[in-house]
């Protein structure tokens, strides 16, 4: 018999999430009554600096838009979304500047929600993933950092620099593009790989082609994603995927010889089950969701009547083929696993 561990939770092939920069509260219009819709949870990222303020930065295309207040995140929040930190000032973060657009916002925006925040997005482009930018955010308890750089994300990649996929009109000159809402679809099926999508405000028409897409493409791709994911793409905020990629890489499955003591002691155990103990090995406390999906090699004849038992509690398993279960179970450092026999007819 054997326990491993899936790549992505429930057994789902690829993973899908959608960030919204800049947080702003138009996103009411078409983008999150879409989201209700289609059950597919977002992201938002605030400029903190102006958390609930009509927006005033440079030369920004979005300028004279409202940034969402506090109340308003608390919805996105309550609706199942979640919400990251997209620096103070949406400036270039200078080596002078780290201590108050990643850990001064931090706090102000943790403080506003209510809620930990354990993710930085990048604001403007990527001179903001700066070495004392990614420094600063681990020294101020992030567990990751999302980039624009447009690619997929896989099982073991680096936290620190997650990839987005830009989800708009078209790119710039001289890289022009027609819109295409089945990008890096296939890729992210063939490479079991986590997509995340990115864009801003989508209304009737792009706010900025570069950098936004319309209501009608936004719903496009999402109706494609459903389409073209099926039963096999997991739709996850951005808190959660990161949360199941950390559980899972600091996971450690052994067999628990028999005589060895497990939670609740042996007196707990069922005859006949093959046992195993999930160690999680230096994860950080910060970790919000703490749940892996798992297969257990077992007997063909076991899968009639699966039994799986979790810390002395049964759980349903699906039987995924001949020989093989699947279940997924909050986990802890120390979590046992018995893989029971059932009862003989």
């Amino acid at each position: 018999m054997s326990l491993s561990i899936c790549p992505w939770k429930y057994g789902k092939r690829w993973v899908y999430s959608i960030t919204y920069d800049e947080a702003l509260a138009d996103l009411h219009r078409f983008a999150i009554p879409m989201h209700e819709e289609y059950g597919i949870p977002g992201h938002v990222e605030v400029v903190v600096g102006q958390l609930g303020e009509i927006r005033n930065i440079g030369n920004s295309s979005f300028n004279g838009y409202r940034h969402m207040n506090a109340d308003e995140l608390h919805d996105l929040l309550a609706r199942g979304w979640g919400v990251g930190n997209h620096s103070w000032s949406h400036e270039i973060i200078t080596p002078e500047m780290v201590d108050k657009e990643i850990g001064h916002a931090k706090l102000v925006l943790e403080e506003a929600v209510g809620e930990s925040i354990i993710l930085y997005c990048s604001p403007g482009d990527n001179t903001n993933m700066a070495d004392h930018v990614l420094e600063a955010c681990r020294r101020y308890g992030y567990l990751g950092a999302m980039s624009l750089t447009d690619a997929l994300n896989l099982p073991g990649d680096e936290l620190f620099w997650i990839n987005r996929t830009p989800l708009h009109d078209h790119y710039y000159p001289p890289f022009y593009s027609a819109y295409d809402p089945f990008r890096n679809i296939r890729q992210a099926q063939e490479v079991q790989g986590w997509l995340i999508d990115y864009c801003h405000c989508p209304l009737e028409t792009a706010v900025h082609p570069n950098k936004d897409c319309s209501e009608a493409q936004l719903r496009q791709r999402l109706e494609t994603v459903l389409a073209e994911g099926g039963d096999a793409v997991w739709c996850a905020v951005p808190e959660e995927a990161l949360s199941y990629h950390l559980v899972r890489r600091h996971a450690r499955v052994e067999t628990v010889e028999d005589g060895e003591a497990g939670n609740g002691g042996t007196d707990s155990w069922h005859t006949g089950a093959q046992r195993y103990h999930i160690g999680l090995l230096e994860l950080p406390e910060r970790v919000p969701y703490r749940s892996l999906t798992m297969e257990a090699g077992v007997p063909p004849a076991w899968c009639r009547d699966p039994r799986v038992v979790v810390d002395g509690v049964q759980l349903s398993a699906e039987v995924v083929r001949p020989g093989v279960l699947r279940f997924t179970t909050p986990v802890h450092d120390g979590t046992v696993v018995e893989l029971c026999e059932p009862p003989r007819p």
